[in-house]
């Protein structure tokens, strides 16, 4: 058991390496706003749990296919519907879904991955 999980912890990389690779990231303009669009995404899907403008379900077919206002912030459908509440949804569900694949990924990689690296660390 003892060389499974040594197994698991060589390919770990030290702090120091983890920080440096961490430091260089941030002089990069791309990383930075994937990192920003990234924040505003997860918050709009927390949000969206509790709050959003106009219900996604309610058809207003006379205000259809308006520009963005104040009223609507990035405009409505060709059903009336209020664009940014739906894009507050879509947030709220891909962060589902995204968070739900992890897990599964996690849990087969990590047991899948650790039992190779044990028979591989045992074959030789």
């Amino acid at each position: 058991m003892q060389h499974l999980i040594h197994a698991c912890v060589v390919g770990v990389m030290s702090k120091s390496r983890i920080h440096e690779i961490w430091q260089q990231s941030w002089q990069h303009r791309s990383f930075v706003i994937g990192i920003i669009l990234s924040f505003i995404m997860l918050l709009t899907g927390v949000v969206s749990l509790f709050w959003t403008p106009y219900s996604v379900e309610l058809l207003d077919i006379p205000h259809k296919l308006q520009g963005a206002s104040t009223a609507h912030w990035l405009g409505t459908d060709h059903f009336g519907r209020d664009v940014f509440s739906m894009v507050m949804m879509g947030a709220r569900t891909s962060i589902a879904v995204a968070y739900w694949l992890w897990v599964l990924g996690v849990a087969i990689g990590v047991p899948l991955g650790c039992f190779s690296a044990g028979k591989a660390r045992f074959f030789s």
